[in-house]
């Protein structure tokens, strides 16, 4: 029972605490008593870290975890329900992983549906388990799980359904009480799994061809197909709040509005711009540094070099994903025949464009 033990420890641990805030004089101040325990700046600042060009998601979030460590969200529902919508490879999924490794220290401590493999109707099984008279009825089996989505105490579980859009929709009806009430009762009736202590996030590319239009600036122009769908009164206010009523459409024309009406928060993810590529090179060549350690050396990329990188890999379309792959072929591959000849202690290297690749300097010397 590590939801009771923590409970207990907590309570232990913080005793003198409590009880030196419940005598204190009527009128002075008092610190905020909660039972969470992760730091929202903390955890704010490692998002800045790696989430680039998504200022609006970002506060939403930040908001969200206020509100969390607060310990004033329902009691009878999960703590927070978010749909993050947007293009393939813009943070989506990364932004649930860093609030996992921010709270628990490890990138893969949630609960992760990948919703595309629920597909067919008979898949909503997965979720609640075999009805009665079929194979694992009794065993109550689900693809849910139940330690990654309770948490503890003093940390809040966290639940990922990604690529939400294409799971069936008797699926996606299985859902409805958990985001209600925060329980679902599996078919076998014995058991029940406690989603009131999580954080339920969902992943969808609904909407996406929309906000490339809105990044290319033609935005306005082809709303003019939909103009019959809005008030002429609206058309002066900023764009942002037009494509937000493009995106609501596409979610609305996916999913009931029983199913719509239980999210708290959906969160539209911008297609990257320009200005975002070069902090994600450096953070990708950052974690690169990190497995070099054990190489003993470290790499650097020029301005150049990085011009290079985004002119010859990045994709609007694939997002960071399509940087990650230019790295690969073009400074992953040449570094690891590099590394075959046994590089010296301290070695550092200096990445350069020089007629159409990458090229290294040993120590800031000669070329290799």
């Amino acid at each position: 029972m590590p939801f009771i033990n923590d409970k207990l420890k907590y309570y232990l641990e913080h005793q003198e605490e409590m009880e030196r805030r419940e005598t204190q004089e009527e009128g002075l101040s008092k610190l905020p008593i909660t039972r969470f325990t992760f730091q929202k700046d903390q955890i704010m600042d490692k998002l800045r870290e790696s989430i680039f060009g998504q200022d609006e998601s970002l506060e939403k979030i930040s908001s969200m975890l206020k509100v969390v460590h607060a310990d004033i969200t329902e009691k009878h529902r999960p703590l927070y329900i978010a749909m993050l919508m947007g293009p393939t490879g813009v943070g989506k999924t990364e932004m649930v992983k860093i609030l996992a490794e921010a709270i628990y220290g490890e990138r893969d401590s949630f609960c992760r549906i990948d919703m595309n493999t629920l597909a067919q109707e008979h898949y909503a099984a997965a979720i609640t388990g075999a009805p009665p008279g079929y194979v694992g009825s009794k065993e109550g089996t689900t693809v849910f799980d139940e330690d990654k989505i309770s948490g503890s105490f003093s940390k809040p579980g966290i639940v990922l359904l990604d690529e939400i859009e294409k799971a069936d929709s008797s699926v996606i009806q299985s859902l409805l009480n958990v985001f209600d009430n925060g329980r679902m009762i599996l078919t076998n009736g014995e058991r029940i799994i406690d989603f009131r202590n999580a954080m339920i996030f969902m992943t969808s590319n609904l909407g996406s061809k929309q906000i490339f239009e809105f990044a290319e600036h033609d935005f306005k122009s082809r709303l003019r197909r939909w103009r019959y769908k809005w008030n002429p009164a609206n058309w002066g206010n900023e764009d942002h709040l037009l494509m937000n009523k493009v995106i609501q459409e596409e979610l609305e024309n996916h999913f009931s509005p029983e199913f719509l009406n239980r999210i708290d928060d959906t969160m539209i993810f911008n297609w990257l711009g320009t200005d975002s590529l070069v902090p994600i090179i450096d953070k990708l060549i950052g974690d690169l540094n990190e497995r070099l350690v054990k190489h003993q050396c470290s790499l650097e990329l020029d301005d150049e070099a990085k011009d290079f990188l985004i002119r010859a890999g990045f994709h609007k379309h694939y997002g960071a994903r399509s940087i990650k792959r230019a790295i690969r072929k073009h400074v992953e591959v040449p570094l690891a025949e590099f590394l075959e000849e046994n590089l010296s202690a301290g070695t550092f290297l200096r990445g350069i464009s020089k007629q159409g690749k990458i090229v290294f300097l040993l120590n800031g010397g000669g070329e290799t």
